[in-house]
């Protein structure tokens, strides 16, 4: 691992009012760091999270989730994975150099949160909190892409090649800088509110609380298959219920005041996937194409939310998909032969200055609904997975009069005889939800649970992603780490939580 005081990527920009500018370029000289503000810190840091989000963590979870393929003729890179051609992601062929954003990005940002942490602490409590909940966040998700990951010594800049603790150790140590965060939270009062380096919520504290619950309670809901972990899952299920502020109740949008000035300054998911800043089509509006098993599970449901996130096929008319890993010529899976994202305003494309998307409204209500259905939490099961769909509806701009008929098919309806596995139920409705918005939680669902039913696996592969590979970068500078934690196989081995 390399040694990061900051990164001078990681404050590219801050962007206040209507105008974005660049300002802080700190190489890696500790005597510098000094200089740069609390405000500085939250905002760009909050930033670059927020896009790694909507990049890298996404898009791997979106074909790995079963969302997501490429259309036969495009080119395109990940967004997250240093040109490594879209061809490798979708069959199936996970190198070292793949997907490294995750894994760097991650790291360089859990030590600017430290650096936050370390100078607010006491004197800004506020931003402290912030601080421990995001980099909770960013070591939950390293585990659920590498496991067993450094956490330990990870944040101390002067170890250049740190140990690798027991990924279940970091998720428990993540879910307590979670609710250490918490506390700093409330133990702020009225000092020092972050009111507008705060990008997620403008310095609500209730906001952030609420926020932070979500993320331990999706921590958890990850380890439910694991037998071991109940008497430890109930403890953690007991502090969120005492402490009380329940969970994220709007969907949690980051919005610096992006502008259509440059790409840089627009909403990352409208740049990336739908249009430039100069109003060009990016190479990875014409690669990603929606999964066949995709429409044709939403058409099985007669599910309205396939025609607000999609177009129809340019050449031929109607709603198409690919198959996964297709590698023979194929016109059928050509871009003009098969279903763009729809936009502007529309589905998971909306506008060039839109907050992007860190975590909805529908999947925080879907989290609650399974942990309920569970038995972890009180409350109607039902309602919290009826209002899920509802929030899904209205973040795609799908009318609201459209859920009633929907929810009274028997496929959909919770109460239905046929709906013999509840969990089974909420998490197929999850899965359709979250499409292309949380790529992530999708993924972790199909390992975790198997769920949906039925999702090809892409053409000549016998078994699903399970993992990434450690990166080129790590082995190369912490090889001894690397190589104790055996010969990784992104096929085979698996994360803890994977039964």
């Amino acid at each position: 691992m390399k040694n990061r005081i900051i990164s001078a990527a990681l404050l590219a920009l801050m962007c206040l009012g209507t105008a974005c500018k660049k300002i802080l370029d700190i190489n890696d000289n500790p005597n510098a760091s000094t200089t740069v503000t609390n405000d500085m810190l939250l905002a760009g840091t909050l930033l670059s999270s927020a896009r790694l989000e909507n990049g890298a963590i996404n898009e791997i979870g979106s074909f790995y989730g079963g969302y997501w393929g490429k259309a036969y003729d495009a080119s395109g890179s990940a967004t997250g994975s240093a040109a490594t051609a879209l061809d490798l992601i979708t069959s199936y062929n996970i190198i070292d150099n793949f997907a490294t954003d995750i894994w760097e990005k991650s790291y360089t940002y859990i030590y600017n949160y430290t650096l936050l942490q370390q100078q607010a602490q006491g004197q800004a409590p506020f931003y402290a909190g912030i601080a421990k909940i995001m980099k909770g966040m960013h070591y939950l998700r390293l585990v659920d892409h590498y496991n067993n990951i450094p956490f330990s010594q990870a944040a101390n800049p002067l170890i250049t090649q740190p140990v690798y603790d027991n990924a279940e150790t970091v998720y428990a140590g993540a879910l307590d800088l979670i609710t250490s965060g918490i506390a700093d939270i409330k133990s702020a009062g009225a000092t020092t509110i972050p009111s507008s380096a705060d990008i997620f919520f403008k310095g609500n504290a209730a906001s952030w609380i609420r926020f932070a619950n979500t993320l331990k309670l999706r921590a958890l809901l990850q380890q439910s298959q694991l037998s071991n972990k109940t008497s430890y899952i109930n403890t953690e299920i007991a502090k969120i219920v005492a402490e009380g502020s329940s969970f994220s109740n709007a969907d949690v949008l980051a919005n610096p005041g992006f502008t259509t000035q440059s790409d840089n300054q627009q909403n990352p998911f409208y740049t990336t996937y739908y249009r430039t800043a100069q109003g060009t089509i990016p190479a990875m509006f014409n690669a990603i194409r929606p999964t066949r098993f995709l429409l044709a599970s939403y058409d099985a449901v007669n599910d309205p939310r396939k025609a607000a996130i999609y177009a129809e096929a340019t050449n031929g008319g109607g709603y198409r998909g690919v198959l996964l890993g297709q590698n023979v010529a194929d016109a059928t899976q050509n871009a003009t032969a098969t279903s763009a994202f729809r936009g502007p305003n529309a589905g998971v494309i909306k506008t060039a200055t839109s907050g992007a998307l860190v975590l909805s409204l529908s999947e925080s209500l879907f989290l609650q609904a399974e942990a309920t259905q569970r038995g972890w939490l009180s409350g109607s099961t039902k309602s919290l997975y009826e209002s899920a769909i509802q929030a899904s509806f209205s973040y795609l701009g799908v009318a609201s009069a459209a859920f009633t008929s929907y929810n009274a098919q028997a496929a959909v309806a919770f109460d239905d005889a046929s709906a013999s596995d509840k969990v089974s139920r909420i998490i197929s409705q999850k899965w359709l939800a979250l499409n292309s918005i949380a790529g992530a939680s999708a993924w972790n669902d199909f390992r975790r649970l198997g769920l949906p039913q039925g999702m090809p696996l892409a053409i000549s592969k016998t078994s699903a992603p399970k993992r990434l590979r450690y990166p080129s970068s790590e082995v190369s500078t912490n090889s001894a780490q690397v190589k104790a934690q055996g010969n990784i196989d992104g096929l085979v081995n698996k994360i803890f939580w994977n039964p």
